[in-house]
């Protein structure tokens, strides 16, 4: 069993890609099970297999404890702890070969907390897993946004201490052209420092970015590019994704053969 913990800002369009994503798996007859991590969720585009919110809900906790969204969301998260245990026999006893974990949108009370880490390491155990941190194509289209969102997901790898796949989402809204200038920005360290001077960064802010990018490329070990375009709408990208998850779990070992695990 292999955990994919999918982390992002808000909008960034992580629940709509757990939901494509385990789609697409599942056609190509490679069992996955949907996980919402997220208490706060008040819809979500797929039917999870388990759902903290059978356990914690952070609407009720903003009644019952008088918090506004932000507090009872915190508050919901750091409960969520009291039922880890519970959460993770539910995830065994589906018998999953992938577990596609959907995690609260606003990622900044569930990464940067110590509550979220610590969820993570006890979901995950001794099993194998990785980040991928989603990024939504628009807003990865302006250098500058695009800067501070690799400073973003470089923090979020440094908090869950996993290997990351980044990747960069709905780029269905965005025309070719753009999606090859995004690419070439996250493949080319000096395309990166050449837009964001051109746009009137500062030249050493511009510098610490392309650090902050390099620090995030994958060793060869993983995957040949830092950054992965997917769309959950067209599909376009997903098996490209799922190619660059399976390098980091399993070494590029494919499950398009094997018969999906039996849920108990």
């Amino acid at each position: 069993m292999y955990f994919v913990i999918f982390v992002g800002p808000a909008g960034s369009g992580k629940s709509h890609l757990v939901d494509a994503l385990g789609d697409w798996m599942e056609y190509n007859e490679v069992s996955a099970a949907r996980l919402n991590l997220d208490p706060a969720a008040e819809w979500l585009p797929y039917e999870p297999d388990v759902d903290i919110r059978d356990y914690v809900d952070a609407r009720s906790v903003m009644q019952k404890y008088q918090l506004g969204p932000n507090g009872a969301l915190v508050a919901a998260v750091d409960m969520t702890i009291e039922y880890v245990d519970k959460i993770r026999e539910e995830v065994e006893s589906t018998g999953a070969n992938y577990v596609l974990v959907d995690t609260p949108g606003q990622m900044e009370l569930f990464a940067f907390r110590d509550s979220g880490p610590y969820i993570v390491r006890e979901l995950v155990g001794g099993k194998r897993a990785v980040t991928v941190f989603v990024v939504d194509a628009v807003f990865a289209s302006k250098p500058a946004s695009l800067a501070s969102v690799l400073f973003l997901a470089l923090s979020t790898r440094f908090r869950l201490r996993l290997p990351q796949v980044n990747v960069v989402s709905k780029t269905d809204l965005l025309q070719p052209e753009m999606i090859e200038e995004i690419e070439e920005r996250l493949n080319n360290p000096d395309e990166l420092y050449a837009a964001l001077v051109t746009g009137g960064l500062d030249p050493s802010m511009a510098e610490a970015a392309v650090k902050a990018l390099e620090a995030l490329a994958p060793s060869e070990a993983y995957a040949p590019s830092p950054v992965r375009f997917v769309s959950a709408v067209s599909g376009y990208g997903l098996d490209d994704l799922y190619a660059a998850l399976q390098q980091v779990l399993a070494g590029g070992e494919d499950f398009y053969t094997e018969e999906p695990s039996p849920r108990r």
